[in-house]
């Protein structure tokens, strides 16, 4: 089958002006942002023409093996000796946090994304594949069809994209590797940066193992992750809590080996730690949402996967709906999903007001008090301890986590258990 003619010209004139500037890396994304800008796909390319593209009898073009895929799948509708065009199809809704080891752009061609721009600042390198620091969010915004974006080596562009819609497809055009900005990382909250590329086979085959252990389908896991824990390094230690931390692994075992390993290197296992709950969270969140049809209800989880807290959660509801007031959308997000055996609890009179309490960081006291208006002084009087005791569950919720960030009612556990251990 013939090369979509759309491609074959945007990929022409690419490559035109980029000879122009002795292929230099660094204009390319603006470059493409131009030619891209006065040549858009919207209304000259269908999703429709790229899937019979590829089913098509001959492909002119190699396209990238399973161990190269970034898509779900990656199409390559272009290619040129320092540059190729592809389409990025999206199917499970997020991308890690992460950089690029090479420059270009990018353009929205069918459904929607949250993208998130983030800055790392490093405090600690363990060494060229881990570095320790705080991932802070910079600005959120919501890309629909026709949005278009550059994409900058290195830390320069920190960015996630999290697709609202399946597929969304995201056309992009970039250079094959910008070898000056090798490792190519990918960021985990609350600041770690790794790069996932250069595994040691023996380690990798370990984990693997450890993992069977953790499911219950081998022997040992106590004696092989105390035997890790005591002898590895930081960058495999890491790898065997965030291992672990994908299975129901008993919390006493946890907890030793989370107090051998800072014995041997100090508190910065609290910084693991913290990551891999966070990763825990956020497969709560992720398995809800698979479950999970109604639009508004994907759209919250899709936050609460993304944003650190209420503040940017709030700021990118405005941005999605802006004739709203953040919790009122909210409420319609939550409704959808009411039931214990989905969010924890129902979403009754009573449990949205303790909820909208600790949305807006109300202490014990000020929501009593709130709910004695609501609800009368002596039925809220008979219930204080247990609306206290259901309030602070609430609190704890690590669906919820980010949006009652604010909630002093909130124990922090791991606090409690570093200070314990």
């Amino acid at each position: 089958m013939k090369v979509i003619p759309y491609f074959q010209g945007l990929g022409e004139h690419i490559e035109n002006a980029w000879l122009k500037h002795n292929y230099d890396e660094v204009v390319f994304p603006d470059l493409v942002l131009d030619v891209m800008g006065q040549r858009p796909p919207i209304g000259e390319v269908e999703v429709r023409d790229i899937v019979e593209w590829i089913f098509g009898d001959r492909q002119p073009f190699r396209q990238p093996t399973v161990h190269e895929f970034f898509g779900e799948p990656p199409v390559t509708l272009f290619q040129a000796p320092r540059f190729y065009i592809e389409a990025l199809f999206w199917r499970s809704g997020t991308t890690a946090i992460h950089e690029h080891s090479f420059s270009g752009a990018f353009i929205v061609l069918a459904g929607s994304s949250v993208h998130s721009h983030w800055k790392f600042t490093r405090e600690h390198t363990i060494n060229s594949r881990m570095l320790c620091g705080r991932l802070d969010r910079m600005s959120t915004e919501i890309l629909h069809p026709g949005g278009m974006r550059p994409i900058y080596s290195g830390d320069r562009l920190i960015h996630q994209l999290f697709h609202l819609e399946v597929p969304s497809i995201t056309i992009v055009a970039r250079t094959y590797v910008d070898r000056r900005h090798l490792p190519q990382y990918r960021y985990l909250l609350p600041g770690l940066a790794i790069d996932s590329e250069d595994r040691d086979g023996t380690w990798m085959r370990r984990l693997v193992l450890l993992e069977a252990m953790a499911k219950g389908e081998i022997e040992g896991l106590r004696e092989c992750s105390v035997k890790l824990i005591e002898s590895c390094d930081l960058e495999t230690t890491f790898s065997v809590f965030s291992t672990l931390a994908r299975r129901k692994v008993d919390e006493a075992l946890m907890e030793e080996l989370y107090n051998l390993a800072r014995q041997r290197h100090g508190d910065i296992v609290e910084l693991f730690r913290r990551v891999c709950e966070e990763e825990r969270r956020t497969r709560i969140v992720a398995n809800l949402r698979s479950k999970v049809s109604n639009p508004r209800a994907r759209f919250l989880l899709a936050l609460l996967m993304l944003m650190p807290d209420r503040d940017s959660i709030f700021e990118t509801i405005q941005l999605e709906f802006p004739d709203s007031e953040p919790l009122e959308a909210i409420d319609a997000c939550i409704e959808p999903m009411s039931g214990k055996e989905t969010i924890g609890f129902n979403f009754t009179a009573m449990n949205k007001l303790i909820f909208h309490s600790l949305v807006e960081g109300l202490d014990a006291e000020n929501m009593l008090q709130r709910l004695q208006a609501e609800f009368g002084d002596d039925y809220i009087d008979q219930q204080r301890y247990r609306l206290l005791q259901h309030a602070r569950r609430l609190a704890g919720s690590p669906l919820f986590f980010p949006l009652l960030s604010p909630s002093p009612l909130r124990e922090d556990p791991l606090r409690e258990k570093s200070q314990a251990g």
